[in-house]
């Protein structure tokens, strides 16, 4: 078996039209042993968009050759069942009918168990045959040359002119992927028959063998199937098959119309897709058939499909004014780099705080019930949307991140349920084992932001301590001091730092607290962090860290300035650039906030009966 992850058989129900004498799918995949020669299944996925579906099967009708016709209805109700039940192609007609809604991949491979043909063409149901000869054009190609797993014809966009939108995918030689020709007017070398690294599902006809030896369609990509195309044909090649582009024939296709039905925003999730794509092939895409950069160049188009009869597709005067969701693939052409795009976080109580300008991320969204404070927040980092609610905003504005800044549940909640990675500021940790228990989870994670995580003198410092190179400890002293923070007190605003910075020199956690002193501006305590005993002091004053520990090799100290970017947020980043899961996730550290609230608990009892002592 090749690399990447095959799909693992699971029971489905179904209902079909008696179209082939066949008996229907229900209590499991039915696969058809012997494929028909010459004959070619044509498998739909179909979800409502009743408009395009007729206009896809009516232009199937037309198409010449040994065809029948397989589409999988994933639980429409806007009449396309209906319309499926009355329709006469003249071709051989399945219909799978499903009552749920399931990902692309599950979905066509149940199509492709069912199919009967030597070939099978996955064709999305917004895609036009004009030329009816397309189909048997490129049975041809895939029948007169064995080595062939995979072809598929030239994409050009609806309406008048001759736009391209996909003449083949297409790979350079520094591993970098994308579609050739896109936004381009249609000229001779785009009719061109040669190899290629991968080709979309929208219009790609698979020899059937080829596509059960490699498993079908990675349903690890559901439910918002992207990139599954790329991961398959890259299958392909893997086992030794070849993937071709024909692009003496054309169909042409109202690209985004099929994916936006499951209720995601289909940009960060092809992201993350396209991140997992990239470390499971990039050695492939680097082996070619390479092509040069200026290739993959993708022209960023405006789509007009209000009226079907006279679609409207033109490309942008000003590349640099495409907005984040104007089209698909052009919205964010430097993902089809090998470098870091840019991601984009949204501010959830914008008013209680700022977080730093770094490049490659764009603040897209603010949120605060202040209006000053939002407008305010929204003008000094250029965000286009300031709303008043967070829950709204994280559900509103497409994003790969949210910074929480002030306590507010409800948006963390419908953040990590999206999917969404998020930071929370320490003052905005609200209602703890609820948000842990959401982050184990949820799709999406939450970490903290705390500034001296992963501090290079930190790390050095706590490795040669858990490594041993330093000697045993005995004791040991942390001060932090920072700028004052009106309205806040000093243990609930950096003791969560501190506690910190103690458990990554130490490498184990602080166990509760004793031996607190308190002043307004000034907190202490003597606390335990893997048997040993030592001093933890937080302060208003100048930003510096001091730590001290005794009893190892030349007693090791530090003075730390704050970073100007926090090494959490650093962190977070990552993760949302598609690294692996913060080291200042939630689920890791929430002990430390356990042991600062009795910290601030203590703290606050003394100032309360006037003492500021022990």
């Amino acid at each position: 078996m090749a690399r990447g992850h095959p799909p693992r058989p699971r029971a489905r129900t179904a209902r079909r039209r008696a179209a082939s004498g066949r008996s229907p799918v229900g209590g499991g995949r039915s696969v058809n042993p012997f494929p028909v020669p010459g004959l070619v299944s044509v498998v739909m996925l179909v979800r409502n968009r009743l408009e395009y579906t007729r206009r896809a099967l009516a232009s199937l009708a037309r198409a010449s050759g040994d065809v029948e016709v397989v589409v999988v209805d994933n639980g429409s109700d806007d009449g396309t069942a209906e319309h499926l039940a009355g329709l006469d192609l003249g071709h051989p007609l399945v219909v799978l009918r499903h009552e749920d809604d399931r990902g692309g991949s599950e979905r066509r491979n149940v199509g492709a168990a069912e199919a009967r043909g030597e070939f099978l063409l996955f064709l999305d149901n917004d895609v036009v045959l004009d030329d009816p000869g397309v189909v048997e054009v490129l049975a041809a190609e895939l029948a007169a040359d064995p080595g062939l797993a995979a072809v598929s014809p030239l994409l050009l966009y609806p309406g008048e002119g001759e736009l391209v939108q996909c003449a083949g995918g297409g790979s350079t030689a520094d591993g970098r992927i994308g579609s050739i020709g896109r936004g381009r007017p249609l000229g001779e070398e785009h009719r061109a028959h040669r190899e290629q690294t991968w080709a979309p599902t929208a219009a790609l006809m698979v020899r059937h063998t080829s596509f059960r030896r490699v498993g079908g369609f990675d349903e690890a990509f559901d439910p918002v199937s992207l990139c599954e195309d790329v991961d398959l044909c890259c299958r392909l090649r893997a086992d030794g098959e070849r993937i071709r582009y024909v692009g003496s024939v054309a169909v042409r296709h109202f690209e985004g119309t099929t994916f936006n039905h499951v209720g995601h925003d289909k940009l960060p999730i092809w992201k993350r897709h396209m991140r997992v794509i990239r470390g499971r092939w990039a050695d492939l895409f680097a082996a070619g058939p390479a092509h040069p950069p200026e290739d993959l160049e993708w022209a960023p188009v405006e789509k007009d499909y209000t009226d079907l009869d006279r679609p409207r597709v033109s490309v942008l005067a000003d590349p640099a004014a495409a907005s984040a969701d104007l089209s698909f693939f052009a919205s964010d052409r430097v993902l089809a780099t090998a470098g870091p795009a840019d991601v984009r976080v949204v501010l959830v109580g914008a008013g209680a705080g700022a977080v730093p300008a770094v490049p490659g991320v764009r603040v897209v969204g603010v949120a605060d019930a202040d209006l000053g404070a939002r407008l305010s927040a929204a003008r000094a980092h250029g965000a286009p949307w300031a709303l008043g609610d967070g829950t709204r905003l994280v559900e509103t504005v497409p994003a790969e991140g949210v910074v929480v800044l002030a306590p507010d549940p409800d948006a963390v909640l419908t953040a990590l349920r999206r999917g969404l990675h998020v930071l929370l500021d320490k003052n905005a940790v609200a209602d703890l084992p609820l948000l842990v228990e959401a982050a184990r989870r949820a799709p999406g994670r939450c970490a903290v932001d705390l500034p001296l995580a992963h501090h290079p003198e930190l790390t050095a410092l706590g490795k040669a301590i858990t490594e041993g190179r330093a000697g045993v400890p005995t004791s040991f002293a942390v001060r932090l001091d920072r700028p004052e923070v009106a309205g806040r007190d000093v243990v609930a605003e950096i003791g969560p730092d501190v506690v910190d910075a103690v458990e990554r020199v130490l490498g184990a956690p602080v166990t509760g607290v004793r031996e607190v002193v308190a002043t307004r501006g000034r907190a202490r305590a003597a606390v335990v962090s893997g048997g040993v005993t030592g001093t933890v002091e937080v302060g208003w004053g100048e930003p510096l860290c001091r730590v001290s520990v005794t009893g190892t090799a030349g007693a090791p100290a530090a003075e730390l300035a704050a970073p100007p970017v926090s090494g959490a947020y650093v962190d977070f980043l990552g993760a949302l650039r598609g690294g692996p899961a913060p080291l200042t996730d939630l689920d890791a550290v929430d002990g430390l906030f356990g042991v600062v609230q009795e910290w601030r608990a203590k703290a606050a009892a003394l100032l309360a009966g006037g003492e500021p002592g022990r």
